[in-house]
């Protein structure tokens, strides 16, 4: 009988001529070499997909986190301008009342002097009213204002007298009526409204 060759379909069986078991190793090392390359393609396919796992849960992470920061900031400016408005507003108020203040102080006596210049202009019409009528009429007062009445009122004709008053009040009686200037009650009420 003549020995047949083994076709390729049929390599494997060309292992069982085989003698001293050789073939038994063979088939062990390429089981061996079977599972090496399972572990090594499973432990990349592995590691690949650990990858892909924490560069996601990485991006989620940042993305909450830039989140987190975004809003923190928000509510950091929203404090901060909350407390700077608050120290703008009262720092604004104390320069409203020092400017209030120093106006004050540098409008007192012009004030005062123009007071002083409406309660006489008044008086003077008064007494000039009175006078043309043909009243009796007589001026107590301090002295710089008798000159002063005596320099702008008619005395010519008119029955008119003047005395010295020792404090600054002014009174004009004319006939049956008294008019009573009473120039330190005003002045103190003014420097009472404007400290």
């Amino acid at each position: 009988m003549t020995a047949r060759l083994h076709s390729s379909a049929f390599s494997l069986l060309s292992d069982f001529d085989r003698e001293n078991g050789e073939a038994k190793l063979d088939f062990e090392a390429e089981i061996k070499l079977a599972f090496e390359d399972g572990y090594r393609r499973g432990h990349a396919d592995g590691r690949t997909e650990a990858d892909a796992d924490a560069e996601l849960r990485l991006t989620e992470a940042t993305n909450l986190h830039s989140e987190q920061l975004a809003e923190e900031k928000q509510n950091w400016q929203r404090d901060c301008a909350d407390v700077l408005a608050q120290r703008l507003e009262n720092v604004t108020k104390l320069i409203e009342l020092s400017i209030e203040e120093r106006v004050a102080a540098l409008l007192r006596p012009w004030l005062m002097d123009r007071l002083r210049e409406r309660a006489l202009q008044e008086l003077e019409n008064a007494i000039s009213r009175a006078l043309v009528e043909g009243a009796k009429v007589h001026v107590e007062a301090p002295a710089e204002i008798v000159e002063r009445l005596r320099e702008r009122l008619p005395t010519e004709g008119f029955q008119i007298g003047y005395s010295e008053s020792p404090n600054s009040d002014i009174r004009a009686h004319i006939e049956d009526t008294k008019i009573e200037l009473n120039v330190s009650a005003w002045i103190a009420a003014l420097e009472a409204i404007a400290p």
